[in-house]
């Protein structure tokens, strides 16, 4: 379901949704309450879910823009050129006068790599229906959304299919409006606590079930280290995550959309579509950030031929 042409080289991704500033600290433990504790590591990494998805769109080497919105602040530049030093498109960034833009403090666990994440929408407010660029989209070959903008992302996944533009999305919680995008979209991407959330702590296939119930091309829940579970019309796959040495986990089911809009694009059965997604997403956790690890796709086939001698990834 793509409008996109027979050269897969030139394929474009759109990301609609979330970005943030994120400030990064390595702590050697999580805090108490009245603890002070100082931090081993700071960094300050361009974040969210459709935009760090998009990064790594145009990493692995897609044509890629976001779609979203930002303040005039110091944080909403800070933004912009990080999308731009990564070869994204930002020219439909809508820009808010006097807002604050969405900041994210994160604290990551110098043991174990897993984050604890304070953030904020700031000032700025949602976007509008009529804010939607309808150009951009309908030129796409495929849509991220996520559930941030529940009303704006809707306009968006209604104008990609009525433009055969297949549309993934980013199911992380299950917030207002949610459930009105899921008969929207070509792939549903559910993280495990919606899973949760929307099978009532059920099974992991129970909550599969009830994704797909909603129409899509293929469910996957995302599981961390332990990879993924995926249901199409084939039936149900487990794919097991890749073990490396994870600094800092951040931004790993970002980059996991990331990485499925490219291997969707390449035409790949949903077994390796997911394998490749879960490859991306574990080498990404080997530096802090969201971003810094995130591999291109020369060191990610590389490191599939190793860890999965035999078997293809051929790029279209």
């Amino acid at each position: 379901m793509s409008n996109q042409t027979d050269d897969k080289k030139g394929c474009k991704a759109v990301g609609f949704g979330y970005s943030a500033l994120d400030y990064l600290g390595v702590i050697q433990r999580f805090p108490r309450e009245n603890m002070k504790l100082e931090l081993k590591e700071f960094k300050i990494q361009g974040g969210g879910p459709a935009a760090t998805a998009i990064v790594t769109a145009a990493r692995l080497g897609l044509k890629a823009s976001f779609i979203g919105i930002v303040g005039d602040d110091s944080f909403g530049r800070k933004m912009l050129d990080e999308l731009k030093k990564e070869s994204v498109d930002v020219s439909s960034v809508i820009i808010e006068q006097g807002g604050e833009s969405h900041f994210a403090f994160i604290m990551v666990d110098e043991t174990t790599g897993a984050r604890t994440i304070l953030w904020t929408r700031g000032s700025l407010p949602f976007i509008k229906k009529e804010q939607v660029d309808r150009e951009k989209i309908s030129s796409a070959d495929i849509l991220l959304i996520d559930s941030l903008e529940p009303q704006a992302a809707a306009r968006a996944a209604e104008i990609a299919r009525e433009n055969r533009v297949p549309v993934v999305i980013d199911a992380g919680t299950v917030r207002e409006g949610v459930e009105e995008l899921l008969p929207l979209c070509d792939y549903i991407i559910a993280s495990e606590v919606f899973a949760a959330q929307i099978s009532n702590n059920g099974s992991i296939e129970k909550a599969l079930d009830i994704i797909h119930s909603y129409g899509p091309e293929a469910s996957v829940i995302t599981l961390g280290e332990r990879g993924c579970a995926a249901l199409n019309n084939d039936g149900l796959i487990k794919i097991d995550g890749f073990r490396v040495n994870v600094v800092d986990t951040t931004g790993a089911g970002d980059v996991f959309h990331g990485a499925f809009l490219f291997a969707v694009l390449q035409e790949w059965d949903l077994y390796r579509i997911c394998l490749f997604s879960n490859a991306v997403s574990a080498l990404k956790c080997r530096k802090l950030g969201g971003r810094a690890g995130i591999p291109d796709i020369a060191e990610t086939l590389e490191y599939l031929s190793a860890a999965e001698p035999g078997l293809e990834f051929e790029i279209l």
